[in-house]
């Protein structure tokens, strides 16, 4: 398993005679924080361009702590970020900026609490130093260098299938007003404006939830006006006593809807549903 201080000691012993105070030892060690992750130093100062000649080094640039703020320059993936050291009120705030979009990263520390030696071991000096190393990867370096997680669908188009299924007679643009849904799904509002010449409309009115009323269909609507509401005592001799059926009651008549009153000569409206096709016997008398 790798070490994960790795490469401090090196980057120590660059530094160890530049070292003045306890924060120069917080910021050298968040700048082998940003170098082990691929960050590359190319000076001090907070100027916010690239010109692109900048050498890059794995070390602090000189003069790095000879301020009592502290503003370094780094390049990771091409693209500029300006660490910022404040030191106030036995605090140091550090800043990492991305400079192009100027999103901004931040940790405060203690001083006197983070940091217990100026020299000697990564122990003796930053006896936390696993939950700092932690802390400045997490809230500091991961902040602004990790790339957005929100995957936006990519809009190129499908080629088309080898095997693509014949096309439905009745998979048609679906009824206005009404959204499509996408092509691949099916739906029952997608129905047919015009029956084929091969395919009778029977029982069209049954798969559409909007059809009007008295379009026809296979299944039996109470409410339909060729029912006759007046007179739910349908074919029963004499019909029914005058309030046996509640007035906006649902009553569905005894005989067929449309048929003769007693006494009556009107014939019942054709209604093809009830009768068997063409050539059908069942032979159920035999």
């Amino acid at each position: 398993m790798a070490d994960p201080l790795f490469g401090w000691d090196l980057t120590f012993k660059t530094v160890e005679k530049d070292v003045k105070r306890k924060a120069d030892v917080i910021v050298a060690f968040i700048h082998w924080n940003l170098t082990k992750r691929g960050f590359r130093s190319i000076g001090i100062g907070d100027e916010r361009t690239l010109s692109g000649d900048e050498e890059r080094s794995e070390l602090l640039p000189t003069g790095w702590n000879d301020k009592d703020n502290y503003a370094l320059r780094y390049v990771f993936e091409n693209k500029l970020f300006i660490l910022h050291a404040l030191s106030t009120d036995g605090n140091l705030i550090i800043n990492l900026m991305r400079s192009e979009d100027l999103a901004v990263s931040n940790i405060a520390l203690k001083i006197d609490d983070t940091v217990k030696e100026q020299k000697g071991s990564i122990d003796k000096m930053i006896p936390s130093h696993k939950e700092l190393i932690y802390q400045v990867k997490r809230d500091l370096i991961d902040t602004v260098t990790e790339k957005s997680t929100v995957t936006a669908e990519t809009q190129t188009s499908r080629p088309e299938s080898s095997n693509r299924r014949p096309e439905d007679p009745l998979r048609v643009p679906g009824r206005p007003g009404i959204v499509s849904d996408p092509p691949g799904l099916c739906s029952l509002f997608w129905l047919p404006t015009a029956s084929p010449p091969h395919i009778p409309s029977l029982g069209r009115s049954d798969l559409d939830p909007f059809a009007p009323s008295g379009s026809g269909g296979m299944l039996y609507n109470p409410f339909e006006p060729r029912r006759d509401i007046e007179n739910p005592g349908l074919g029963i001799p004499g019909g029914l006593p005058r309030g046996a059926v509640p007035p906006g009651a649902r009553f569905d008549p005894f005989g067929p809807p449309g048929g003769p009153m007693p006494g009556a000569r009107r014939p019942a409206p054709p209604d093809a549903d009830h009768l068997p096709p063409p050539g059908f016997n069942d032979n159920m008398f035999m």
